[in-house]
């Protein structure tokens, strides 16, 4: 343990004569939180206040026990720190590999001696890829489908639903209940925690069948009867339109026949009596 100089001793005095006017719970406060991943790595890194100078000795405690240090010679790691640690000489950065969940709790940096931050570390899991399963009614008119994934050491975990590629807005629970209306191709599950994130395979829409017009995101069936109906009317017009044409064009070539057929009569009768 480094000697304490003066200018330290007037720190721990007044760290004293704050315990006992409890304004011990304000140092608490000021510690900073750093997530790690299960397996991964993590820097822990002093403020950056409290290195002014070249540093010439670092220390850094987990809980009340040394972790690891250097005066300016050999690197010393403790305990289960050991062979998966590292330290930045020039910066004070100290590196934690193969994390595990024992690795979780408060670790404080000491740079030339000087009291730095303290840095509540928080070991988590990775979220696993998730799986959508769906229950529908017996009408098949509304159905619910579920992010399923064990996330039990992986909390706090946000759930985020997308629709053809598209994310839903108001979908940020487990569960998303879809419409018969909502005739999407098909819906994804994003899972993510604060030190990863996977997404689902997509499943195909339960409502959409063999014979279901191809739709868009967010086009419901009416739109779809709508789109469907005006993209068709021009055909019906243009059937009856074509039908009177011809009607109308054989009429008039019957009656031109019978008018030319009465006057080539009225011609012959006219020639006989002369």
């Amino acid at each position: 343990m480094p000697s304490l100089g003066l200018g330290n001793i007037k720190s721990y005095f007044l760290l004293s004569i704050f315990a006992e006017q409890h304004i011990v719970p304000l140092l608490v406060l000021a510690e900073t939180t750093v997530y790690g991943k299960v397996g991964g790595e993590v820097d822990l890194r002093p403020d950056a206040r409290s290195v002014t100078n070249t540093i010439k000795s670092v220390l850094w405690k987990a809980g009340p026990d040394i972790a690891m240090e250097w005066e300016g010679m050999e690197i010393v790691s403790h305990r289960h720190f050991k062979g998966r640690c590292y330290l930045n000489t020039s910066t004070g950065v100290m590196t934690i590999t193969q994390l595990t969940p024992n690795d979780s709790g408060v670790y404080t940096p000491e740079i030339n001696d000087v009291l730095s931050t303290p840095i509540n570390l928080i070991i988590i899991s990775a979220v696993p890829v998730p799986t959508v399963l769906t229950s529908c009614d017996e009408e098949m008119t509304r159905c619910t489908l579920t992010c399923d994934g064990q996330t039990t050491e992986a909390e706090e975990v946000t759930y985020r639903w997308k629709s053809d590629d598209t994310i839903v807005m108001d979908a940020i629970k487990k569960e998303y209940v879809i419409v018969k209306v909502l005739l999407t191709r098909c819906d994804t599950c994003d899972l993510e925690n604060v030190v990863s994130s996977e997404s689902s395979q997509p499943i195909s829409n339960p409502f959409n069948t063999g014979d279901s017009p191809h739709v868009f995101n967010g086009l419901t069936y009416e739109h779809q009867l709508k789109s469907h109906l005006l993209f068709t009317a021009p055909e019906e017009p243009l059937k009856v339109s074509t039908g009177l044409t011809v009607f109308i064009s054989l009429l008039a070539a019957v009656l031109l026949l019978g008018i030319f057929h009465r006057l080539k009569a009225g011609e012959d009768s006219g020639h006989f009596q002369c």
